[in-house]
């Protein structure tokens, strides 16, 4: 996974200041350091800002404004990677079959666009949400998925929704920890849709409800919070090997 993100923007709390919260030193992976973390770990964040310098200029008012910009449409068409497969979240259902007509412009296939029937950037676990699939031959296939399809109550997004750093933070922890507390369900099947649809578009799993199942089999054994102490360890690595 070659996650391409920032600091929060139009929300409480990025993804990039979750990981930084918990010891990742993002500032640390530079272009030269991708590949070995991606071949470590299976997993690296490309900073934007670092990426993409001229970004950074920006961040202030993007954080003043407060909701979504055009430039969180442009991230993921901007990912340094450019991996086979990915999963594209935009937060407008009008938005979703251009954002699909503009991968298959730029040559990505395999790549699906995704909007939760609350105009919610992922997939929702309350409902219904849209895909727009791009295929090998680059045909694009709209259908809509539910989570019944990963083997997944309902939930309302309520019970799902981000706070505060520090209560992301320690969601996440309990997350990582299998530790739930029953609050904590919703989230949780909310991580497993996701999860589980990469897995699927990137053809690891044969059934979207198979990924959600190795994604939770996955997460219960503990490799994940493996997985993230080691990316982390490496990111603080790199700091001292260049500061």
């Amino acid at each position: 996974v070659a996650k391409h993100g920032s600091r929060s923007s139009s929300s409480n709390c990025g993804s990039a200041d979750l990981l930084e919260s918990l010891g990742c030193d993002l500032n640390a992976i530079g272009p030269d350091n991708v590949a070995e973390l991606l071949r470590r770990h299976r997993f690296c964040f490309l900073f934007s800002s670092t990426f993409h310098p001229s970004m950074r200029y920006l961040a202030h008012t993007r954080r003043e404004l407060g909701f979504p910009t055009p430039f969180n449409v442009l991230g993921p068409l901007i990912n340094p990677v450019q991996p086979d497969r990915a999963v594209v979240g935009v937060h407008s259902q009008p938005l979703g079959p251009v954002m699909a007509e503009a991968l298959r412009s730029l040559g990505r296939r395999n790549y699906a666009v995704v909007c939760g029937d609350e105009n919610l950037d992922e997939i929702s676990i309350a409902g219904s949400t849209q895909v727009w699939h791009i295929d090998d031959s680059g045909h694009i296939d709209h259908y809509t998925i539910h989570p019944d399809n990963f083997g997944v109550p309902t939930h309302p997004l309520s019970a799902a929704a981000g706070s505060t750093l520090e209560d992301n933070q320690a969601t996440l922890q309990r997350l990582l920890n299998n530790t739930l507390k029953p609050s904590d369900v919703a989230i949780r099947d909310f991580v497993l849709v996701n999860t589980g649809f990469l897995l699927f578009v990137s053809g690891m799993a044969r059934t979207m409800k198979q990924g959600a199942e190795i994604a939770r089999l996955t997460l219960e054994s503990g490799k994940v919070k493996d997985l993230f102490d080691s990316f982390a360890r490496s990111t603080r690595e790199f700091n001292t090997a260049t500061g």
